[in-house]
């Protein structure tokens, strides 16, 4: 088993002290640049040393993993101070291998998943990209991701990029087209409950994954049928954009409808 430092104390960082330590790894230390976060998510954990300083000289962690936001990592790991034995590897899917210093042993450590601190994840089926600086470091890294997960892969900084790419629009603006249909219902006279669009949402799913999302796709815009896709945006209208003061945040969702129907529309006109 291995001794592991986590220097981030964020959703990423809850989760894999969680998975590891159930999977009889050892959490070494937490570190948070506020040292009461990193407190708050090791006093989970036993035995675990929360730190708000960058040097881990005298650490006994074979493995450093690093999950803090984007704009924070390079500074980070320029700050980062280790035993030369150990392997640093950040999970950011956007940043390449080259933003760790050379002299480092580095690594990718890349869960290709959504965490919220509040809802829990079944790792094993959670995709980790690995991607490591030589093949000794890839090998150790292997054997710590297959410990958690059973779906292993190993992509190069630029292959991992354009997965995260995908992710972010399969994941993170699919979720916010959830959030503008949260909101239309909201706004009729007797509020529609969110939870009528669960069985839709997950047979969309399903379908885009059993006969792929070209094949699966419907609705108006497929059909290019422009006398109910006029209707919606005059609703769009009369929801959303009689008082702009009040709904500044949505009066561009009528701009979303409008491009993502008229980018369906090329997609499948022949």
């Amino acid at each position: 088993m291995s001794k592991i430092a986590l220097i981030g104390a964020g959703n990423v960082s809850s989760h894999l002290a969680s998975i590891f330590t159930k999977k009889g790894h050892t959490i070494t230390e937490i570190y948070s640049r506020k040292l009461q976060n990193a407190a708050a998510l090791a006093s989970s954990f036993a035995g675990v040393v929360p730190t708000d300083r960058l040097d881990f000289s005298e650490s006994k962690a074979e493995f450093f993993l690093v999950s803090v936001t984007d704009n924070a990592l390079e500074n980070v790991l320029n700050q980062l101070v280790t035993l030369p034995n150990a392997i640093i590897a950040h999970t950011s899917g956007s940043h390449p291998l080259s933003i760790i210093p050379q002299s480092t042993q580095a690594g990718i450590f890349y869960p290709l998943q959504t965490f919220s601190k509040s809802k829990e994840v079944n790792f094993e089926q959670i995709p980790i990209c690995l991607e490591a600086n030589n093949k000794h470091n890839l090998l150790l890294m292997r054997q710590l991701a297959s410990s958690i997960s059973h779906h292993i892969y190993e992509f190069d900084s630029e292959e991992r990029q354009i997965l995260h790419l995908a992710a972010v629009f399969s994941c993170n603006f699919s979720n916010f087209l959830f959030t503008i249909s949260k909101h239309i219902l909201e706004k009729n006279k007797k509020e529609i409950p969110f939870d009528i669009l669960k069985p839709l949402i997950s047979e969309t799913l399903e379908k885009a994954f059993e006969i792929s999302p070209e094949n699966a796709q419907t609705g108006p815009a497929k059909r290019a049928d422009t006398a109910i896709i006029g209707k919606h945006l005059a609703l769009l209208d009369t929801l959303f954009t009689q008082n702009k003061a009040i709904n500044k945040r949505e009066e561009n969702w009528k701009k979303i409808y409008d491009l993502l129907t008229k980018q369906i529309i090329r997609f499948y006109t022949k």
